[in-house]
């Protein structure tokens, strides 16, 4: 059986899972250096069945490495 101890637990466990599930979306969407959204190009290689993302700042212009997806 359960207390209402365990029950608000399990709806604080939820909130915080979708809180950092947020954080992990902005932090992906942001520049580390100065916080200004990135600009995201995509890229396909039919020949590779592969996607090049590429993303700047226009901040700061700071080009991280692209990433390759490769399409099934």
């Amino acid at each position: 059986m359960r207390t209402p101890f365990s029950i608000r637990d399990i709806q604080n466990s939820q909130n915080e899972a979708e809180h950092l599930k947020c954080m992990s979306v902005e932090q992906y969407e942001r520049c580390s250096f100065c916080n200004s959204k990135l600009i995201f190009t995509h890229d396909l290689n039919i020949s590779y069945l592969q996607v090049i993302e590429t993303s700047r700042c226009p901040g700061c212009g700071v080009a991280p490495h692209p990433k390759k997806f490769t399409l099934q």
